[in-house]
């Protein structure tokens, strides 16, 4: 008997059949639990990655959602503040010379720019009318003085009533009054200057018909104006009134020399507000002996302010809506807060503050019409305020 035989000899066929079956059996349930194994793996592997990217992309877009800002911190006062006001360079006196009679220009004496002393004569005017009405009034003056005495004499016979008497002494009077206006026209045919000054327009020449006043068709003769001092008004805001004081210099500087600035004096002020522009009007008087200023000159004038308790921001960290001014603040929660401020003096650059901020707000530098509040905002390079 050979040897396979023999070890199978005495077993069964169909025990030897089941055997085979369940080590088969075994093996496709190790290779089973294998496969959910690596799949679970996988799956795990798969959810871990994409949790990690869930929380990367939120992160990233929470960074791009956060408005990245500068900031600047408002300043305590202003210390060395001018508030430049324009205005206009006049004469101390200045006049528009008209004449007081009806006539024609016989001759005109002195031309623009040249120098006048007060009662100079500017120019004559020939005046026919007014000189026959003087001699119309002359002649009625001589009649009704010779009645007036022969009545006196009567009346002192008391040859007529006091009554006649009187009437002779009226008309006496009255042509008396009358000559005497007529010859005063007459010496308004003597134009003269006024002050000492400069005449600085002539509107007339030899022939010119001339209208008496300043109505109507009637023009200046001449122009003169007073330049040795010259003055100037200012009108300065409300907000800033009660920082001008009387003898206080005053900086007056010209576009066309801008280097070269003069003083001036606060003269006087109005004592009161204009309440159509809210604002105080202030006299500066400027010495001019050489004259290097002209009358009619476009000048800035800059007086110096104290320095206040008010804070100063760069005027690119305001903006303005139907609710007034206001700024942006950066706080400390990492969150945009819109706050209301009261504006006050424009220095250029910068603006002052009077209320609504606090020395320790940190105010974002131009910030986007866009912006709203409660807005998460990422603040870059923090500027101290200067």
């Amino acid at each position: 008997m050979t040897d396979p035989r023999h070890d199978r000899q005495g077993l069964p066929e169909l025990h030897l059949h089941h055997t085979r079956r369940g080590a088969v059996v075994r093996k496709a349930r190790v290779a089973a639990i294998v496969a959910v194994a690596l799949l679970l793996i996988g799956l795990g592997r798969t959810l871990l990655v994409r949790h990690a990217d869930a929380e990367a992309l939120a992160r990233e877009a929470a960074r791009h959602a956060a408005l990245t800002v500068s900031v600047v911190t408002p300043r305590q006062g202003h210390g060395e503040a001018m508030l430049t006001l324009p205005a206009t360079l006049q004469g101390m006196a200045e006049a528009q010379i008209y004449a007081r009679t009806n006539g024609y220009i016989k001759r005109w004496y002195k031309d623009i720019g040249q120098p006048v002393k007060k009662g100079e004569l500017l120019a004559e005017l020939d005046i026919p009318d007014i000189d026959k009405q003087v001699q119309e009034a002359q002649a009625n003056f001589g009649l009704a003085k010779t009645a007036y005495l022969r009545w006196k004499a009567l009346r002192a016979q008391d040859a007529v009533s006091q009554q006649e008497f009187d009437e002779k002494q009226a008309a006496y009077q009255q042509t008396e009054a009358e000559l005497k206006r007529l010859r005063d026209q007459q010496d308004f045919a003597r134009v003269v200057a006024p002050f000492d000054g400069i005449v600085t327009r002539r509107n007339i020449d030899t022939g010119s018909l001339v209208n008496a006043g300043n109505g109507g068709s009637a023009q200046a003769l001449f122009a003169t104006a007073q330049i040795d001092k010259l003055h100037l008004y200012a009108y300065v805001p409300q907000s800033r009134a009660a920082d001008i004081r009387v003898g206080q210099t005053v900086r007056i500087s010209r576009q066309e020399a801008p280097s070269h600035p003069v003083s001036g004096k606060v003269a006087r002020t109005a004592g009161a507000i204009d309440p159509s522009t809210r604002t105080l009007q202030v006299e500066v008087t400027v010495a001019n002996a050489d004259h290097g200023l002209i009358p009619g000159q476009y000048v800035d004038a800059s007086f110096k302010l104290p320095a206040g308790d008010s804070l100063t921001l760069p005027t690119n960290t305001l903006q303005f809506g139907a609710k007034g001014p206001r700024v942006a603040l950066a706080g400390a929660d990492g969150k945009v807060h819109l706050q209301a401020v009261a504006v006050g003096t424009d220095y250029g650059h910068e603006v002052e503050i009077r209320a609504g901020l606090k020395p320790s707000d940190r105010v974002i530098v131009n910030p986007p019409d866009s912006i709203n509040d409660g807005q998460p905002v990422s603040i870059v390079a923090p500027v101290k305020g200067e």
